[in-house]
């Protein structure tokens, strides 16, 4: 059997007292506590702004190429060994005067010199048989003379037949001889005029050997060296207009009849350069079968340096300009299948059906739905709802 000390059995009747008054650490609650206060509604805040009057295009854009309008492949005109090249790349050329190439000019000057020495011996020809000529009908006037003096004296009977046969048949020689005398003159002249033939092409082939600029610009290949074999057309040099630049891409087939040369503009940008608003001025007739494309191109007037044949270039081709209502592209929401738009009233966001039209630089056309007075929830909207409390925070 245990024996207890006084002071445990002291601290056991003071712990059962201390359970008995607290019921066992329950509280009673006080009947006059008050109750707490509902929390006021929350505002969402958002960024808004009125819905504005802006320029929207229908438009397209497409990568080109810049390209000289006015270039030429300078070929050579005759047969021979490139025997001078006076230009190379990069040099000006003015047309009709700048000489370019040289072609075997020995050669040709000598079939020059031939071909004149031809005219010459065709031209003393030609006189020898006209003085020959005038001689024959000098002796042909003698004998018709002499034919009819034999005729009156033979009708008279002062001559006998044999005689006058011989006169008449002097007159027929010398009539023949006249013939003859002006088909020698006729022909000389013809071996005359081929003579002058042959001198004009022999100057033709020497001019060719020489070749001058056709069009003024600068060289921008050259595609043949002095020494090499030529044959007529193969190319030597490149010239390039540059003070005429043109802008050349190529559109969709369903297109083409929205495209009106001398009408339809495009802006041009070159890199990230904007190189201002130009207008087509070419279509072309027909359109590929294959790719089912087809070419515009448009004369660049002052599109500044950096518009140089052969850079790349973006054309957004402009088919329809109009000034219409719109918001910023993020504020139009889609909600239950219905294009919709938030706006504040009263402090509380109210969801617009709208009817969206042109898409450009971020900002939606609105067709219809919107007010130019509607300020419109441009962030933060993709968290309202119907009669949601908003708080507009001012932009930074």
């Amino acid at each position: 059997m245990k024996t207890y000390t006084p002071s445990f059995i002291l601290l056991t009747m003071a712990l059962a007292v201390g359970l008995t008054a607290t019921g066992c650490g329950r509280k009673t609650p006080k009947p006059e506590a008050a109750k707490e206060k509902a929390p006021e509604e929350l505002a969402l805040i958002i960024r808004a702004m009125p819905a504005d009057w802006r320029n929207f295009e229908r438009r397209l854009s497409v990568q080109g190429t810049l390209e000289s309008k006015v270039f030429a492949h300078v070929a050579a005109r005759t047969d021979g060994n490139l025997d001078t090249l006076w230009v190379d790349r990069g040099d000006a050329v003015v047309a009709g005067e700048t000489p370019l190439f040289q072609i075997d000019p020995i050669s040709r000057q000598n079939a020059l010199t031939i071909a004149q020495q031809n005219l010459a011996v065709a031209q003393a020809s030609l006189k020898v048989a006209k003085a020959s000529s005038d001689k024959i009908k000098a002796e042909a006037r003698k004998a018709q003379l002499d034919f009819e003096r034999y005729e009156r004296l033979h009708q008279e009977g002062n001559i006998s037949p044999s005689e006058f046969e011989s006169a008449d048949v002097a007159r027929a020689q010398a009539e023949a001889g006249v013939a003859v005398a002006k088909a020698q003159v006729d022909l000389a002249e013809r071996q005359v005029k081929q003579a002058e033939a042959n001198l004009a092409i022999a100057e033709k082939n020497l001019a060719d050997a020489k070749v001058v600029a056709p069009i003024s610009g600068r060289v921008s290949a050259r595609l043949a060296e002095p020494g090499e074999q030529m044959f007529v057309g193969k190319v030597v040099l490149r010239i390039d207009d540059t003070s005429q630049v043109e802008a050349a891409a190529f559109l969709p087939a369903q297109y083409y009849g929205e495209v009106e040369p001398g009408q339809t503009k495009f802006r041009l940008q070159i890199g990230n350069q904007d190189a201002g608003m130009h207008t087509v001025t070419y279509r072309s007739p027909t359109i590929n079968p294959t790719l089912r494309t087809f070419e515009i191109k448009g004369l660049l007037k002052e599109a500044g340096p950096a518009a140089v044949p052969g850079q790349m270039a973006t054309l957004t081709i402009v088919f329809e300009t109009r000034r219409a209502l719109g918001v910023p592209a993020e504020a139009v929401l889609t909600r239950a299948g219905e294009t919709v738009v938030f706006v504040v009233e009263d402090g509380r966001a109210v969801a617009r059906k709208v009817q969206t039209g042109l898409v450009n630089d971020g900002w939606t056309e609105i067709v219809a739905g919107l007010e130019p007075t509607d300020v419109t929830v441009t962030e933060g909207q993709t968290q309202l709802h119907e009669g949601m409390a908003v708080d507009i925070q001012a932009a930074d």
